[in-house]
């Protein structure tokens, strides 16, 4: 232990006078050797050592890690909150934590999700807003990722994921590159051609982004019937939700899932929900197609 210590100590000396000695990967896999042996003050002195010179999540992972293994809680609970701002979809594995570490980051986590999906939502949005579709399409996937850890029960979440898979198609169709013009050649006589049939314009679909429209509302929503496997089933609640495209007729034009509710119930309710009916949504008094989100609860 204590040749363990006096290496560490020299190692944080020579990175301090001797600038470019060694690089960040090998400073951290020097932290992560110190760690592995539960040297968790020289692990975490190490870490310090790279604070600001690396933006590596890995880094500030093992930094919680050492915190927990140290007791310093609070100290763990900022540093887990300073990550989730950083990189909000980084969880620790199982190959690299016990249980008790894995709850303990997922606890302090969890409650801070709602906050950054809608502070990366304002961040897609403003990218958006400036024509940088990769940015804003990598940022609305983060989005959509992050409220389905939050679930569909939470009806703000539910809206807030309609919005970011709405924007996000929209800059898919923006940022696919316009296909190359074709240049015909004439033919010394060509022979008539009848001009090819014109493809109708796609509807317009709307959703909650455009707050002008009303939305459908449900007439008739069959489900299938929900049998419980055991007893243990019978007692429990589960949640999920669908996305419909609901027609200017009423009708269901698609649905897809948008949260599982159960594995052995998903199809089944999947090809129940095309019999659904609704009265359709309307823009100006005009019916209008809409993409229209449904949370399913089952149970309770």
């Amino acid at each position: 232990m204590i040749h363990r210590r006096f290496i560490a100590l020299l190692t944080l000396a020579l990175l301090a006078f001797v600038p470019g000695l060694a690089s960040a990967q090998d400073a951290f896999s020097r932290a992560k050797g110190f760690y592995e042996s539960a040297e968790y003050e020289e692990a975490l002195n190490l870490l310090e050592t790279m604070k600001g010179k690396t933006a590596s999540t890995e880094v500030a992972a093992y930094r919680v890690f050492c915190l927990v293994a140290l007791g310093r809680n609070a100290e763990a609970k900022a540093a887990v909150t300073e990550l989730v701002q950083t990189d909000p979809l980084f969880r620790p594995t199982e190959a690299q934590v016990s249980p008790r570490l894995r709850t303990f980051f997922d606890e302090v986590r969890k409650p801070l999700l709602p906050d950054v999906a809608r502070q990366r939502y304002s961040a897609a949005k403003a990218a958006f807003d400036q024509k940088s579709w990769q940015t804003a399409i990598a940022e609305f996937d983060r989005v959509i990722a992050l409220l389905g850890e939050i679930g569909a029960a939470d009806q703000g979440a539910s809206d807030l994921r309609t919005l970011a898979a709405g924007f996000r198609d929209l800059e898919k169709s923006a940022a696919e590159p316009p296909k190359p013009a074709v240049v015909e050649t004439k033919a010394a006589a060509p022979a008539p051609v009848p001009p090819p049939p014109v493809k109708p314009a796609e509807p317009v679909v709307y959703g909650a982004q455009h707050p002008d429209v009303k939305k459908p509302v449900a007439m008739a929503k069959p489900m299938p019937e929900w049998r419980p496997a055991s007893q243990t089933e019978q007692k429990m609640v589960f949640e999920g939700a669908l996305e419909f495209v609901v027609g200017e007729d009423g009708k269901v034009v698609s649905v897809r899932l948008l949260d599982s509710v159960h594995p052995a119930y998903d199809a089944a309710l999947l090809k129940q929900a095309m019999n659904w009916s609704f009265k359709p949504a309307t823009k100006n008094g005009v019916p209008v197609r809409y993409r229209y989100a449904v949370s399913i609860r089952l149970g309770g």
